[in-house]
């Protein structure tokens, strides 16, 4: 067994980073799914659908490491307006890797692109482990001289699909990685999702907080299409933030990727304890966006409105950029009116203005979700709120059951009797004393249960 590797210090929490790359269709995504053991990448039969990197965490045999899916290294094609910044990307994911898994298809054999992965991998001067994919059966484990051509030594036989070999596979692959003796599950990262809906900077906003290219960044609407990680440390934190695809409304998911990425997107706000709702200075406030704010709002999410690209307005003098802004809050509030709580943050992803500030908030939000009020506080608020409000229904107690997000119960004689209005009083009442910035509260109501006298006979 070889020496241990020294962890790198581009992975983010100390643990090594295996690159899978190879050209396009030669199942990466499916093997990097099978690896994850969740449809995390997107997979289909379309060449060229992986566009960014996409990081998960494996564990293996008690060895834990980083997996990226790449996308796929292609000849030059004049039709293809991302072949650039693509490139980069893999790129990017060969140089802060320790290890990379070269994909190749078995089916198909040896393709001139493959020598010249071959080649930029060769001068990598990293790890590289040759696996052959699609092998369904014994009989395509032949080796070949091309396979050994390559310059890789023995190849590796797996099937991703049914996972055939990929069990001894992965025993190769970590055999050198040192293991945890005492693992601890606790998750110390505050979870972020940057959403919005397409082109309104969420990609620029995630390499401007991260001071890398790690997304695809480009003009065309709907760019990405997998969900996007990366981990940052802001002052002495923690912070995991996931760029999503830009979801847009029902009617214009015409194809199954981007249905895929919907999925992904929607999924990454389920993951979350912030969301980050990207808003366009130019463009303004939409239907998507209330839609969006209200997904989050109803999955218990903290959230901070961004506006982006609010630089458009630098050529104008200060009194006319108050006004845009002031103008921009308005419609928010409006907008938002259900969201009276959420702060807003005007920024300049391609700027990296106000980007400081808005992870500041990130913070600040994640923390209030934790606040928890003391029984004694509790009752001094309900003695308040029966004195102030007198068409408040009867109330026999009000405690907080927990937080993350905070859940409060009222325990009532008559549910009926209580409307959304003394409900939303009794919020932002509560609200007064303790802010929860940018965090939902929600305060379930329970009917008193009588106890049943002995039956008559």
């Amino acid at each position: 067994m070889g020496k241990k590797i020294q962890l790198p210090a581009g992975s983010p929490d100390g643990r090594p980073i295996v690159a899978i790359v190879g050209r396009p269709n030669v199942g990466k995504s499916t093997f990097f799914n099978r690896v994850y053991g969740k449809r995390k990448a997107i997979e289909s039969d379309i060449a060229k659908t992986t566009r960014d990197r996409l990081y998960a965490q494996i564990e293996w045999c008690g060895k834990k490491f980083l997996a990226v899916d790449t996308a796929g290294l292609f000849e030059k094609d004049k039709n293809d307006t991302f072949q650039d910044v693509t490139r980069e990307s893999v790129n990017a994911a060969i140089s802060e890797a320790d290890k990379i898994i070269f994909l190749v298809d078995v089916n198909s054999g040896i393709e001139s692109y493959d020598r010249e992965i071959a080649k930029t991998l060769h001068k990598s001067g990293k790890i590289i482990l040759l696996a052959v994919n699609k092998a369904d059966n014994q009989n395509r484990e032949i080796v070949t001289r091309e396979l050994l051509s390559l310059g890789f030594g023995q190849p590796n036989f797996i099937s991703s699909i049914s996972g055939r070999g990929v069990a001894d596979f992965l025993d190769i692959v970590v055999a050198d990685f040192a293991s945890e003796a005492s693992p601890q599950e606790k998750n110390n990262f505050i979870n972020v999702a940057i959403v919005g809906r397409p082109n309104v900077g969420k990609s620029t906003l995630l390499n401007s907080l991260t001071g890398k290219n790690r997304a695809v960044v480009s003009d065309t609407a709907g760019t990405t299409r997998d969900s996007t990680d990366e981990i940052i440390d802001f002052e002495n934190q923690k912070i995991k933030i996931t760029d999503t695809a830009g979801i847009r409304r029902r009617g214009k998911i015409d194809r199954n990727i981007e249905k895929f990425s919907v999925i992904r997107a929607t999924g990454a706000i389920k993951d979350s304890s912030v969301i980050i709702l990207l808003i366009d200075a130019e463009e303004g406030l939409t239907n998507q966006d209330t839609h969006l704010a209200g997904l989050a709002k109803d999955e218990g999410k903290s959230m901070i409105i961004a506006v982006n690209k609010f630089d458009i307005w630098d050529n104008l003098d200060e009194e006319k950029q108050y006004e845009k802004m002031a103008k921009m809050l308005g419609s928010l509030q409006e907008g938002f009116s259900f969201l009276p709580y959420v702060p807003v943050v005007f920024i300049s992803a391609k700027n990296s203005k106000n980007t400081k500030t808005l992870l500041k908030k990130i913070i600040e939000v994640y923390n209030e979700r934790f606040v928890e009020i003391g029984k004694e506080d509790l009752i001094t608020f309900l003695d308040l709120a029966k004195t102030s409000n007198q068409q408040l229904p009867p109330i026999i107690d009000f405690y907080q059951e927990r937080a993350n997000p905070p859940v409060f119960k009222l325990l009532c004689k008559n549910k009926k009797r209580f409307h959304f209005s003394h409900i939303r009083y009794l919020e932002n009442l509560l609200r007064d004393k303790y802010p929860f910035v940018g965090t939902p509260i929600f305060i379930d109501l329970i009917p008193q249960i009588k106890k049943s006298g002995p039956s008559k006979k």
